[in-house]
């Protein structure tokens, strides 16, 4: 008696294809939204540390009983002190910014003895030229602090000392400016150049002023004499710019996006902006945080960065 044996029958080369095909069809349906989820996740991140700067700045009100200044110096806040100030070689221009004095109030206490107070803090690498700083200080400064970085930015990492968090210190109408107005000093807002701004003196309403917004724009190019970090303070020099704040003068992600190509003087003072598609995070001086559309009306958002000027704002997105 005969018996048969089954035959195997392999995949055809159309079967295969066929196969093939579905399967990047399939791959490219999902890889979107597996990067939608991914940014998703990582702009919770960035708006969490957002809320922890904002508990941060307001223990630091409610023990000295103002918000900390972008920066301290001996010289006043007088167009004469900010952008006509020429120091030599070495001398000091400028002592901690507000993101090194917060640092109690980030569980960061331990870093925050390693800085001498009393010493002067470097705005930017280039030492010879620009002052050494503290020895102590000049240490910290080359050391990261992951806390003031957002991690859809592509320069956050232990390598870069970047900040993706500045102050906001005013909108439209500088106090003064450097390099042809390109580098803007600011007063009108909650934390600029030896500021010591109360909470009484936000009149136009804690939950409408801007605090702390993204900035995408601050320096990463290490090799660049005129690099930045979180713990830069700031330049009240001719050519110098402010170090831990922007203005809200130009709208929301509409400068060239090149920080880790060269210095960013000319363009991290006036703006806003973040990776995040669309706009940008900002904390309110109330301790809420909001994201913001880089298509806000301008005049609103320059008005959202003026602690007093009066005016009625609202519309703005959650």
């Amino acid at each position: 008696m005969n018996s048969s044996v089954p035959q195997r029958r392999a995949f055809t080369l159309i079967e295969l294809l066929v196969v093939i095909s579905i399967i990047a069809i399939l791959i490219a349906l999902l890889l979107p939204a597996v990067q939608q989820a991914r940014e998703a996740a990582r702009r919770s991140t960035c708006k969490n540390n957002l809320k922890q700067i904002g508990l941060a700045l307001h223990n630091y009100l409610d023990t000295h009983r103002a918000f900390p200044p972008s920066g301290v110096s001996a010289h006043g806040t007088t167009a004469a002190g900010w952008c006509s100030l020429t120091p030599g070689p070495g001398t000091s221009y400028s002592f901690a910014p507000w993101t090194v004095l917060i640092l109690p109030f980030l569980d960061e206490a331990p870093r925050y003895n390693k800085f001498n107070f009393s010493g002067p803090f470097i705005s930017i690498q280039d030492a010879t030229a620009f002052g050494s700083g503290d020895a102590g200080n000049r240490t910290e400064w080359f050391r990261n602090n992951n806390k003031y970085q957002c991690t859809s930015d592509p320069n956050s990492s232990d390598a870069t000392r970047s900040n993706n968090y500045f102050g906001v210190q005013g909108g439209e109408t500088p106090a003064c400016s450097n390099s042809a107005g390109a580098r803007l000093w600011m007063n009108s807002g909650v934390i600029h150049h030896n500021s010591r701004v109360k909470m009484r003196d936000i009149t136009d309403g804690s939950s409408n002023v801007f605090l702390v917004g993204e900035t995408k724009y601050q320096s990463t190019n290490q090799t660049n004499s005129q690099y930045y970090t979180w713990a830069s303070s700031d330049w009240p020099r001719t050519v110098g710019s402010p170090a831990q704040v922007a203005a809200a003068d130009l709208p929301i992600n509409s400068g060239a996006n090149t920080p880790d190509t060269g210095h960013t003087f000319d363009i991290q003072s006036r703006m806003f902006g973040s990776y995040h598609v669309g706009g940008c995070h900002f904390l309110m001086a109330d301790g809420s945080t909001h994201f913001f559309s880089e298509n806000t009306d301008l005049t609103l958002y320059r008005s959202l960065a003026k602690r007093a000027d009066g005016l009625p704002v609202g519309g703005f997105s959650q």
